[in-house]
């Protein structure tokens, strides 16, 4: 996607009208005005001077702050039109454009050349020129990428009516539909114009005035191929000013000016003066602001016709990288007067490794902050936008804060490490290929089932016995040695808790019974085993030696290993008896009430079916029983509803017997 801005045609009029005279130069300055004093002839530079300064001074501003992608060519309609320049590299700079129109020549005041059709070949070649690719469009044309090719003609001309101006636009859209045509076929030389933008600037000198109705500086439309937008301007100081304005339009620049610069003065070195350089950049530098663009103060600036923000000086300091501030956004900037004493005093300041600060005063509080700061990097100079709010980097929040600034005991280290187990890296193999992914999403969902944000939430995590266990459980295979130590680690739990030790770390305020010595250790011990249970249950199904610890674990515990299909009925029991619970003591409160009220107690109310299944809660509390109990040992054959032949080893012999004989 290029924009308009990414390359530039520039047509300048060689014809008659550019040779008269138009700005006069102050020279006889020197010489004491006494008596028999004679002055000079006056000298007064052309047109063509006044539009050769002024498209130079912006393409400098250009190619000052955009050293690469903004291309600029010129074309001078003269007979035949000339085109001073390509869009390779070695030919965007000044010295390359002054010395292309030096050989041009100033134009003639000679009348009988055809200037009109002179400039319509001009607007041609231009267009044609804007066909034909930069090098970054070569290089994304070689690697078969489409190129979006959009342009701008500026025309620099004397426009004589309307209808002149029509001309001009009709033949430029003529010339565009006809090189798509031609270019139709997608030779990489040559390219289509997506669009183009054409600006028509048209100059004449003082006390000549042409009638034009067009409206100025209003973007018409012509056709989804062209559009255009005119202005007229004299020529002089008034055209360079509109190319200063065009140059900041065009590539989304600003004008910065620092005021309040101390120096010295050049007669009198002793003393010193303030002094204001005003500077251009990226539009960027104020917009990344982050809010406060609104509250910056602009002002015309003197003579032109566009804003400029004023910033001050402040006490300038070394430019090393431990003084840098944060900020938001780095850019180039260009001196608006390069030949001024006060700019080059300015550049070569910084250039000697020097930074500056520069304040901003809001427009909304009149409070003053820095904003910018002026520092030069490998030999340019460039403005850093800072953060005039409160930067997040100068007091970062503690890791161990919580919501509101609370204080909490996050288990920060055990986060790292889930973050250091967890770390991806690229994969190499077929792109179509998810199962990276998948793993890794299992991978960290079995290492964060369970993970205690906090320290105060859990024991088990804080018991140092129980790291060898927490290892091992949380590697892919377990070998025979793992699966050993992972049994002490139970061991030792039980050991812990039947010599009575005290658990570490804080677990609230567990229910006790009153009067029941040793209640408080005996709920801790339970939380804990409750804890230990559903870690171990979490990583169990990762492989067999994985689910043999839970099996150890439950055996110790004397507890039945619920297989899945079986926990999900139990777990429907369990449910359905809490509800009964729930049901049963609200009845008994209302029971109680009415025995209370009245003599006679109404009869007991017939069980209500809460299975869907159509079992009572008797029926699912017996059925409970019977799993837990055929859990715990293997059922006797003989109960079984099997027929079953006894003493089966005399038999067995007996038939021995008999083949022997």
């Amino acid at each position: 996607m290029f924009p308009c801005s990414h390359k530039t045609v520039i047509l300048l009029d060689h014809g008659p009208e550019f040779a008269q005279p138009c700005h006069p130069v102050e020279f006889d300055v020197q010489r004491a005005r006494g008596p028999g004093y004679i002055p000079l002839n006056p000298v007064s530079k052309s047109v063509w001077t006044c539009v050769v300064e002024a498209t130079l001074e912006y393409c400098r501003i250009v190619w000052d702050i955009f050293p690469q992608d903004k291309n600029i060519r010129f074309v001078v309609s003269r007979s035949p039109a000339e085109i001073l320049n390509g869009w390779q590299a070695e030919h965007q700079s000044t010295n390359s454009i002054m010395t292309a129109l030096a050989g041009v020549g100033r134009p003639t005041a000679d009348r009988t050349f055809a200037a009109e059709k002179n400039i319509l070949e001009g607007v041609e070649i231009a267009i044609d020129s804007l066909c034909e690719p930069t090098p970054r469009q070569t290089k994304l044309l070689e690697e078969g990428k489409e190129v979006v090719n959009r342009g701008r003609l500026i025309v620099i001309t004397t426009v004589v009516d309307d209808f002149y101006r029509k001309k001009l636009l009709s033949a430029a859209l003529e010339k565009i539909i006809k090189v798509n045509q031609e270019n139709s076929g997608g030779d990489e030389d040559v390219l289509t114009l997506n669009n183009v933008e054409m600006v028509l600037v048209h100059t004449t000198p003082k006390g000549v005035e042409y009638r034009i109705h067009t409206e100025q500086d209003v973007m018409e439309n012509i056709s989804p191929l062209l559009s255009t937008i005119f202005y007229s301007v004299e020529a002089g100081s008034g055209l360079s000013t509109k190319m200063l304005y065009l140059c900041l339009k065009h590539y989304d620049l600003a004008s910065t000016t620092v005021t309040g610069i101390p120096m010295k003065e050049e007669q009198n070195a002793s003393s010193s003066a303030n002094y204001d350089v005003e500077l251009f950049h990226e539009a960027a530098s104020h917009r990344r602001l982050l809010g406060d663009f609104e509250d910056m103060i602009m002002a015309l600036s003197e003579g032109n016709e566009y804003q400029t923000c004023k910033l001050k000086w402040c006490t300038p300091r070394g430019s090393s990288a431990n003084e840098l501030h944060h900020c938001s956004g780095t850019f180039r900037i260009t001196p608006t007067e390069v030949n001024s004493r006060q700019s080059s005093c300015l550049t070569n300041f910084l250039l000697s490794g020097r930074s500056v600060m520069l304040e901003m005063q809001r427009r909304s509080t009149g409070n003053k902050t820095l904003s910018h700061m002026l520092t030069s990097h490998g030999g340019e100079i460039f403005i850093h936008t800072l953060n005039s709010n409160k930067s997040v980097l100068e007091d970062p929040p503690s890791i161990s804060e919580g919501p509101g600034g609370r204080v909490t005991d996050y288990r920060i280290r055990e986060l790292a490490d889930l973050i250091k187990c967890n770390q991806l890296a690229p994969f190499l193999g077929n792109n179509k290929d998810n199962s990276p992914i998948d793993r890794a999403q299992a991978r960290l969902a079995r290492f964060s089932k369970v993970l205690p944000a906090t320290i105060s939430s859990t024991t088990v995590f804080n018991i140092p016995v129980f790291e060898p266990l927490h290892a091992a459980l949380l590697k892919e295979t377990l070998t025979e040695e793992d699966l050993v130590e992972c049994r002490k680690v139970i061991f030792a739990l039980m050991s812990m808790e039947q010599k009575g030790d005290a658990l570490p770390g804080p677990l609230g305020q567990p229910v006790t019974s009153a009067g029941k010595k040793g209640g408080k250790r005996e709920e801790q011990y339970k939380v804990m085993w409750m804890e230990l249970e559903r870690f171990v249950s979490a990583h169990s199904e990762e492989s067999p030696r994985h689910h043999a610890v839970l099996e150890t674990l439950m055996e110790v515990r004397q507890k039945p290993l619920v297989k899945k299909d079986d926990k999900v009925g139990l777990d429907v029991a369990l449910r359905e008896l809490e509800k009964f619970q729930a049901m049963s003591d609200s009845l008994d409160r209302v029971e109680g009430l009415k025995r209370s009220s009245s003599p006679h107690s109404p009869g007991l109310k017939k069980a209500k079916m809460l299975n869907p299944g159509g079992l009572s809660v008797l029926e699912l509390w017996k059925s409970r029983k019977e799993k837990e109990a055929s859990m715990m040992h293997k059922e006797f054959a003989g109960r079984m509803n099997h027929s079953l032949k006894l003493y089966l080893k005399l038999e067995k012999d007996e038939i021995q017997s008999k083949q022997k004989q």
